[in-house]
């Protein structure tokens, strides 16, 4: 390896010295250059080399030529007003063959790394080294089935090269490869457009034709607005022979264009069903075709256009996807001008809503009412002019929308097609509209009814009660909550504690501080812990309360608590920990007992416990900081019996 290593740094020699013959680097500089190369030979020369190694050395080699680069302007720019003698050499170009050679071994090294292979061809594009004709036949040949390799291909030779031919042959090999690749198809019709503008524009440069075949919105929107007002305007019958002239030229430079649009369209409906075959139940291959169509001014673009819809029609009309799609396409509409009126807004807001319910028709499904309910929502945004949803305007508008929403959520609920989620945008957007009685009863009828189980719609009903109460008075009395704390109790006790963390936090948040249902909530927790057990991460009730009675009662009523929770069947690592920390705070304060207590509480986790090394090393720790030495001594070697595998516990390994 050494010999190697040694050959390598050999054939560096005639760079070096013209980097130092020149001025470049010193020799001080080229003896670090040495060193640091030698050592990134010796770290790709292992028998198992990793590919940070590669990169290291890359990232390297990238400096020392910016460097060099660096310099050299440098140089040339104090020779200004001299004759400059500046002949490239062996150091100007091999840094970049370096770094090519490194990346070719790190890809033969790491084949199936695609982040590698471009970061190998991004360096080649932009050095123009010659290698990268080579660097993409490999890729293709490791790679066939990756889509983004023939398009990045493709892309080089269009763009690059202008090699259209070229192109377009590895685009058709790519889709023969990957048939599937929904951005295969869209690419191809994009590069096939893309060059069929190209022979438009140089058509118009030469003066044989105008236009372009990317549609112009606002033209359009202008044109379409004189035909529908003709009436405004004076036609003049008379024409002269320059205008006859004119009209002639602009006859046959429309039947050029009509003649690039035509080929356009066919390159489109080509393009189309071919994608079609390949991928029948893509839904999202079809709307791009849609909006490349759009975007471009073809031949019958109309035609193809209702073609496309049609087809969505009817292979996706079970689909939800495909009826918001078609909504939110016709609440859009055309594109339109800035001072489109409102009653065109309106048009296609109602129109949209339209589609929506032919859908619900279609669809009757949970995921249809989710999407209507999403779009009349931001259409709410939209309208309030974005200052939020507890600020909506009083347009009428947006109360006729409002109003729908509400009919929706109603429409959900009636046909039980309603989620939890929906279910609590429903209450939360009646939240948001002040109507808090009315969210009130509903949320109290979806909890007792059709979601019981649902911690989010339990949550929001209590705090709506909490509210409620806070109007009647700003200091409740304990009457006033007993029917609020029932109803937190009653669900308590059905769901788990790792389930329920929102509701925990709640109570304990309210009721902490009233020592009558705070201690109902103890014995709620402690039939909880007994139920589901405690946790081992994360949230533990437990510790919240032994928290809560530390600092109202004291340290002494903070043990018998957790003396409690520990002597059920499972409390849970967390406890424990909490409980360990308390005692150890104790002990570094200068508590007698909290040392004792400490060892007692480790070693009943320990029997639970036995295999958590974070647990024996903190036990080992804490007799190092507190106790004695004999006891260090004795947990450790407790540790290393009891430890399957041979670890340490000493400070180092922390």
């Amino acid at each position: 390896m050494a010999d190697v290593v040694q050959y390598k740094l050999e054939r560096m020699l005639d760079e070096l010295e013209d980097l130092e013959r020149r001025g470049l680097f010193n020799r001080r500089e080229i003896s670090e250059i040495v060193k640091q190369r030698r050592k990134f030979e010796y770290r790709l020369k292992r028998p198992s080399p990793l590919k940070e190694d590669f990169l290291a050395y890359i990232d390297y080699e990238k400096k020392v030529d910016e460097l060099r680069l660096l310099r050299k302007k440098a140089f040339l720019k104090q020779q200004t007003g001299k004759k400059k003698n500046w002949k490239n050499s062996v150091s100007d170009f091999a840094g970049v063959s370096r770094i090519v050679e490194i990346y070719r071994l790190a890809t033969n090294r790491f084949k199936g790394d695609i982040q590698l292979w471009f970061q190998y061809l991004e360096f080649c594009r932009q050095r123009s080294n010659g290698r990268m004709k080579k660097a993409l036949a490999q890729l293709i040949r490791f790679h066939p089935s990756v889509p983004g390799v023939w398009i990045y291909a493709a892309a080089w030779e269009f763009d690059h090269n202008l090699n259209a031919a070229a192109a377009r042959s590895l685009m058709q090999s790519g889709l023969r490869a990957c048939p599937t690749s929904e951005d295969m198809w869209v690419e191809y019709l994009r590069m096939e457009l893309t060059y069929l503008n190209k022979l438009k524009a140089r058509k118009v440069a030469l003066g044989e034709d105008e236009g372009t075949l990317v549609r112009n919105i606002q033209e359009d929107d202008e044109k379409q607005w004189r035909d529908e007002n003709r009436d405004l305007f004076m036609t003049l019958d008379e024409k002269t022979k320059e205008d006859k002239a004119s009209d002639v030229q602009d006859s046959e430079s429309k039947e050029n264009l009509d003649l690039f649009r035509e080929q356009g369209l066919s390159i489109l409906r080509t393009v189309y069903n071919g994608s079609i075959e390949a991928i029948p139940s893509s839904f999202s291959l079809r709307t791009r075709f849609l909006e490349i169509l759009e975007a471009t001014d073809l031949a019958n673009s109309d035609e193809m256009r209702k073609q496309i819809i049609v087809d969505l029609e009817r292979d996706f009309s079970k689909e939800p996807e495909y009826w918001d799609w078609l909504a939110r396409h016709e609440s859009l509409g055309q594109k339109s001008r800035q001072t489109m009126a409102e009653e065109t807004s309106a048009d296609h807001l109602s129109k949209a809503i339209k589609v929506y319910e032919d859908g619900l028709k279609a669809v009757p499904s949970t995921k249809m009412f989710d999407l209507y309910t999403k779009f009349l929502m931001d259409a709410i945004k939209k309208n309030g002019d974005g200052k939020g949803s507890e600020h909506f305007s009083n347009h009428g508008q947006t109360l006729e929308t409002i109003s729908q929403l509400l009919k929706v959520y109603e429409k959900a609920e009636s046909t039980r097609c309603i989620s939890e989620d929906l279910a609590c945008h429903h209450v939360s957007f009646l939240l948001q509209l002040g109507k808090l009685d009315d969210a009130k009863v509903l949320v109290e009828k979806l909890c007792t009814k059709v979601f019981s189980n649902s911690i989010q719609l339990w949550a929001l009903w209590l705090s709506i009660e909490l509210r409620c109460i806070q109007d009647q008075s700003h200091c409740p009395s304990k009457a006033n909550l007993s029917p609020t704390f029932d109803l937190l109790q009653d669900v308590l006790n059905k769901v788990a504690v790792s389930e329920a963390e929102s509701l925990w936090y709640m109570a304990l948040k309210c009721f902490g501080h009233q020592r009558h249902h705070f201690d109902k909530l103890i014995k709620t927790s402690m039939v909880s812990v007994t139920k589901f057990g405690g946790t081992d991460d994360g949230f533990s009730l437990s510790s919240s309360i032994i928290n809560i009675i530390l600092q109202r009662d004291g340290v002494q009523s903070a043990r018998e608590m957790y003396r409690r929770y520990l002597g059920l069947p499972h409390p849970g690592l967390v406890l424990y920990r909490n409980c360990i920390e308390l005692e150890s705070n104790l002990a570094c304060a200068g508590n007698i007992d909290g040392l004792v207590n400490a060892r007692k509480l480790y070693d009943s986790a320990l029997t639970t416990y036995d295999q958590d090394v974070n647990l024996w090393r903190n036990y080992y720790l804490m007799e190092v900081k507190l106790g004695t030495s004999e006891k260090a001594a004795a947990v450790h070697w407790r540790a290393k019996k009891t430890l399957k595998q041979t670890v340490s516990l000493g400070m180092a390994d922390l």
